[in-house]
């Protein structure tokens, strides 16, 4: 992004990026262009090219055709073979600079571009700076980063050397395609599965090949005229291609949150929907470009375009902030931590220096040197002691809510073990989850003849029962860890699963939704919920075995109470009997 930005305005020099100031399109001749109405006064018009002139790609040179594919070389001539009528001379065109007249509209060009460039990189700083970043979230900082790449494609970047300029639109291209794929598989990790969202996924991943492989055909037949290159580079054929792509993608983003929950759909919405979208409307004006003849309307369409492209940039950092992604708590720890360690390292320097100064004054100057030496080798084999011990420090300081929740869950796992009631022992669990944790929601399934059921929940929506062979489930059976269901085929909602385990079976799991900031949970604390998770399923094991026990214990009271009661009776007609014997006179 810099380059492109030194490349427009001059470092210190003249700009290498310069303009026509004229417009070019296809013509019926293959390998041909036409000039189409020149600014007057501007490059084109200065080098005596006039509306209609056309340009064989043919008979120019690798300079020529690489300039008419991009953009002339600012303020340096680019020599032109040009045919005019049964006429054909040769041009010096010496592309105007950003300085050289109509500044205001080629600044609000350049200007657009680069603070959108600048704006997605600025989004893709803060959510790597996040203390946990997951899976999609780091895909999204690099589907951020890969536009920047579009600032040394076709036509936004120009260098003296033909060659390296094509290569430098291929890695655009390639970065591009890159951004594209990305895009196609966060969204397939989005909503409910379907033959319909596969066909629309595969055909964005074939538009998106083709695209590549036309960008690919355009730089081929430039450097080496084996085929025209126009089509791909001016032509329709290019132009659809490469709108289809975008819209494609779009479509796969509006698909994904179309088939999520409605509870996760606004989260889903803002991540995936924003970028794409700008994206394909952006490069529906951006085509646009070669159909304008006037150059006026044509620079404008192009900053309409780049208008969308901000505007994606402002939807994206909407969603950050609305998601909380700018932690200031932890930019400001990360600083402090950093400013300590340095503090600790000049300390020790200055310490020594002094008594070198003062105490060891004696000594040689080789002996001062090889004193700092070996300060400098102390340092640094301790220096990850001391920033480790620094982190700590600042961590308890800046994170110590987080570190008191961590120690509740913990606690009450060996609480638990002590409740005589399993629904207290489900609701305090319940009640622990929502205090020491920022999930929006949570749920806590219990096995219950042959599923698990819900047996207390929190947050938007109301989850259903899961089936013993669901695949979280038997992923949990087997191995016994956290998981996170999406990268299962389940029907368990949320963005973590902990197993309730004892005695090798599983009793339930505790299901977390996503948390309220947006981030991944740390290891720190899934080790935590982890523990909190197994020490409730194994005093519902307890509870259990204790319900069962009593259970038993009463049966056989019962039982005997049986016994007896039937022996009692088998013995009543012989006791009355015997009462009415004793009752009776004798003789």
């Amino acid at each position: 992004m810099f380059a492109n930005l030194a490349d427009v305005f001059g470092l210190g020099g003249q700009p290498w990026y310069g303009y026509w100031d004229a417009n070019v399109a296809m013509t019926e001749q293959p390998f041909t262009v036409s000039v189409v109405e020149p600014v007057p006064g501007g490059a084109a018009d200065r080098a005596g090219l006039r509306n209609g002139d056309r340009i064989d790609l043919r008979l120019q040179s690798l300079e020529g055709r690489t300039r008419i594919s991009t953009q002339p070389v600012g303020a340096q001539p680019t020599l032109l073979i040009v045919t005019r009528g049964a006429r054909t001379f040769a041009a010096r065109v010496a592309g105007s600079t950003l300085w050289d007249g109509q500044t205001a509209w080629k600044t609000l060009n350049a200007t657009l571009g680069s603070i959108g460039g600048f704006w997605f990189l600025a989004c893709a700083f803060l959510i790597a700076t996040r203390p946990q970043v997951s899976r999609d979230a780091r895909m999204l900082t690099l589907i951020l980063i890969l536009p920047s790449f579009f600032g040394l494609g076709p036509g936004a970047f120009v260098v003296p050397d033909a060659r390296l300029n094509q290569g430098l639109s291929l890695i655009a291209c390639i970065c591009g395609a890159t951004a594209s794929v990305l895009l196609i598989v966060l969204t397939s990790r989005f909503g409910r599965r379907s033959l319909w969202r596969g066909v629309l996924e595969w055909s964005a991943y074939g538009a998106n090949a083709l695209s590549l492989a036309g960008c690919f055909a355009m730089v081929i037949g430039i450097l080496t005229l084996w085929f025209d290159p126009l089509p791909y580079l001016l032509g329709g054929l290019g132009r659809i291609i490469f709108v289809v792509t975008n819209v494609a993608v779009a479509a796969c983003a509006i698909a994904a949150v179309a088939t999520t929950p409605i509870a996760e759909r606004p989260r889903v919405g803002w991540l995936l929907v924003p970028l794409p979208l700008a994206s394909a409307v952006a490069t529906a004006f951006g085509s646009l470009y070669g159909l304008i003849p006037d150059w006026y309307l044509a620079l404008a369409v192009t900053a309409v375009s780049q208008t969308f492209t901000l505007l994606g940039a402002l939807a994206v950092t909407y969603a950050l902030l609305k998601r909380r992604v700018l932690d200031l708590g932890f930019v400001v720890s990360r600083t402090i931590v950093v400013a300590i360690v340095s503090l600790i390292v000049l300390a020790a320097f200055v310490i020594l220096e002094s008594l070198l100064n003062t105490v060891l004054a004696g000594l040689s100057h080789p002996t001062g040197v090889v004193a700092n030496v070996a300060l400098a080798l102390v340092l640094g084999v301790s220096l990850s002691y001391i920033h480790k011990r620094v982190d700590r420090f600042v961590e308890t300081i800046f994170f110590r809510k987080r570190h008191d929740d961590e120690r509740a869950l913990i606690d009450f796992s060996k609480e638990a073990a002590y409740v005589t009631d399993s629904a207290a022992l489900l609701d305090q669990a319940i009640g622990r989850i929502r205090t020491h944790t920022d999930a929006r929601n949570a749920t806590i399934f219990v096995e219950d003849r042959g599923s698990y059921a819900v047996a207390r929940w929190y947050g938007d929506g109301s989850p259903g029962a899961i089936g013993e062979n669901d695949g979280a489930i038997l992923a949990l059976k087997t191995w016994h860890k956290p998981l996170d269901p999406h990268h299962c085929d389940t029907a368990v909602p949320g963005a973590l699963a902990l197993p309730m385990l004892a005695t090798g079976r599983l009793f339930g799991v505790v299901v977390l939704g996503e948390r309220a900031g947006g981030e991944a949970y740390a290891p720190d604390e899934v080790a935590a919920l982890a523990q909190f998770a197994h020490g409730v399923g194994t005093a519902l094991d307890s509870l259990a075995s204790r319900d069962a026990g009593s259970m038993e214990a009463w049966r056989e009271t019962v039982s005997d109470a049986l016994v007896s009661l039937n022996d009692a009776v088998r013995a009543l007609p012989d006791a009355i009997a015997a009462r009415l014997r004793d009752g009776l006179p004798s003789g």
